[in-house]
């Protein structure tokens, strides 16, 4: 291994343990109240965790992916909705600093807006989700959208609804997208980052749902908000190229912090059955043999699960950005890590019994949380394994069923 990535790792890896520690003291009381955890983003900043993927020259931490996977998996084993926010964060950042690179590290409005993030120590949200487009046609809002932009002197007006915001509650920047349809070009996509702060943007303060609560991931109504010329990507709807296949690199992240979070449940379960007895056993509940066979259920998928994180993430990361990424690995990792992760806490649950129902114990917090990991986009579910399917069948992923 790299020397500097071996370095990068530790520090990173150091960090995210503190926070982890800290932050598990609050998870279940903001849980519980529905409130975003404004005090875990302020300590983050301090310790420069958010600045982790920006680019070191730029005076970010230069953490690549495998980097943040380890990072996130250790961070999100003591709060997981802290964590899928600051991934939200991190990820848009990483892909930023990619899009940088890749342009030959030219000056310009991505390395400005990369050096402000890092000297100001931003965050940025984003809410590009919209359940009314296919998601294997519209990405989750990436590749096709229903918000409208129409094109007004100086620039555009936007206009719809954003989803699944995560980050939006401690947000500087909001990134999004918007289908305009050009009179030369035909129907793009309108890409653009703008500060929280402008004229029509309105988080909803919506979010009350069974997992992933402390995210405040809300909607975000654009009403006839302003996006300057200047500030607004084009690309054609349904285009895949280099900027997607940046984006796409950074996904391993998401499955790390759903990882770290099976990890804990895994480790809470233990620690319950080896501590507990019922009469007339003079053993603790350890020794049942239907919780040895739960338990080795557990290691096997956690270990299966990793070691596929670990080594598309570790492909993903010595991948040239100029090549194709590995798609298929990423689309596979996700869905497995994801449902492995379910699996995982599951048996958990399975191993604690009715304790395990109880607000009491972190358990039932776990128990729901990772519930959001098999709808996560943009490869959720069974959309994943139509998506995979497609291209291990050398069937580009937009073709729409035979019956549609």
């Amino acid at each position: 291994m790299d020397a500097n990535r071996a370095e990068r790792q530790k520090k990173f890896i150091a960090i995210a343990t503190a926070h982890a520690e800290d932050f598990k003291k609050r998870v279940a009381q903001h849980d519980r109240e529905n409130t975003f955890a404004h005090e875990n983003v302020a300590a983050m900043k301090e310790s420069g965790y958010t600045i982790m993927t920006a680019p070191a020259e730029l005076g970010g931490g230069g953490a690549d992916v495998l980097d943040e996977v380890l990072a996130q998996e250790t961070l999100a084993r003591g709060d997981l909705p802290t964590a899928i926010s600051t991934n939200m964060h991190l990820f848009v950042v990483g892909w930023l600093g990619d899009i940088w690179r890749a342009g030959g590290r030219k000056p310009g409005f991505v390395q400005s807006f990369l050096e402000e993030i890092v000297a100001k120590k931003m965050i940025l949200g984003g809410g590009v989700s919209d359940s009314k487009i296919n998601s294997m046609l519209g990405f989750g809002g990436i590749l096709n959208t229903s918000r409208r932009a129409e094109k007004v002197e100086g620039g555009y007006r936007v206009n719809g609804v954003g989803r699944f915001s995560t980050m939006c509650a401690a947000a500087d920047y909001l990134f999004e997208t918007a289908r305009y349809d050009d009179p030369q070009q035909g129907p793009v996509v309108l890409n653009f980052f703008l500060p929280v702060k402008t004229p029509g943007i309105k988080i909803q303060d919506n979010w009350d749902t069974m997992s992933i609560r402390a995210s405040s991931s809300h909607d975000i109504k654009w009403e006839n908000v302003f996006v300057p010329e200047g500030a607004a990507g084009k690309r054609p709807i349904g285009l895949w190229d280099q900027t997607m296949n940046h984006f796409c690199r950074w996904n391993p992240s998401l499955e790390a912090c759903y990882l770290g979070l099976a990890q804990s449940a895994r480790d809470w379960a233990f620690e319950w059955t080896k501590n507990r007895s019922q009469e007339p056993f003079d053993r603790p509940m350890s020794h049942y043999p239907q919780n040895q066979f739960l338990a080795a259920e557990m290691e096997i998928g956690l270990r299966a699960a990793r070691a596929f994180l670990i080594e598309v993430a570790t492909k993903v990361t010595e991948t040239p950005l100029e090549a194709e990424q590995p798609i298929m690995d990423i689309i596979a990792c996700h869905h497995f890590v994801m449902e492995t992760a379910v699996s995982v806490v599951d048996k958990a649950m399975r191993m604690v019994g009715g304790a395990g129902l109880f607000k009491a114990n972190p358990l039932e917090q776990m128990y729901r949380d990772v519930r959001a990991g098999i709808v996560h986009q943009p490869f959720q579910g069974y959309d994943a394994l139509a998506w995979l399917g497609k291209l291990a069948l050398g069937i580009e992923h937009n073709i729409v069923p035979r019956w549609v």
